[in-house]
């Protein structure tokens, strides 16, 4: 069988998980708007603000018969001409297997399949492993951002 991943829908039962990822600082220190570990009430009312446009996807590994929740690809801004994609895999043992890759590819993917031709992301200028990964799918970088 192998070893490979998935996308599949967040529900809300992911978001304690989601919000444990999140609150990891190597990984919020990637991010745009969080500063310190997450709160339940504000990841919460994050969660139920979001545009119903919008879609959160856990990334889940599947190694033979084991199923693994790894990460999680966002894509938003679907209601206009250019979506934007975000990823981060939660499972920091992981980093750096090519799962992340394997992740916005199939984001990309799924938004071909929905009449999407240009997708586009924001990278601080301080995340390179995120600027690496999606350099290596073709991405370009158009402007700086913040540090």
């Amino acid at each position: 069988m192998g070893e490979y991943i998935i996308l599949r829908d967040a529900t809300d039962s992911d978001l304690p998980l989601i919000m444990a990822w999140r609150s990891t600082e190597k990984i919020y220190q990637g991010f745009y708007t969080q500063k310190s570990p997450l709160v339940w009430h504000e990841h919460l009312s994050w969660w139920k603000s979001r545009p119903q446009s919008w879609k959160q996807f856990i990334i889940t590994l599947i190694q033979d018969t084991h199923i693994r929740p790894i990460g999680v690809v966002s894509i938003g801004q679907m209601e206009y001409w250019e979506a934007e994609i975000g990823v981060f895999i939660g499972e920091v043992s992981l980093w750096g297997k090519g799962y992340g890759k394997q992740a916005v590819q199939l984001a990309i993917d799924y938004l071909r399949e929905h009449g999407y031709k240009y997708t586009r992301t924001t990278i601080l200028d301080s995340n390179k492993r995120s600027q690496r990964l999606f350099k290596s799918l073709g991405y370009k970088s158009i402007g700086e951002a913040r540090a």
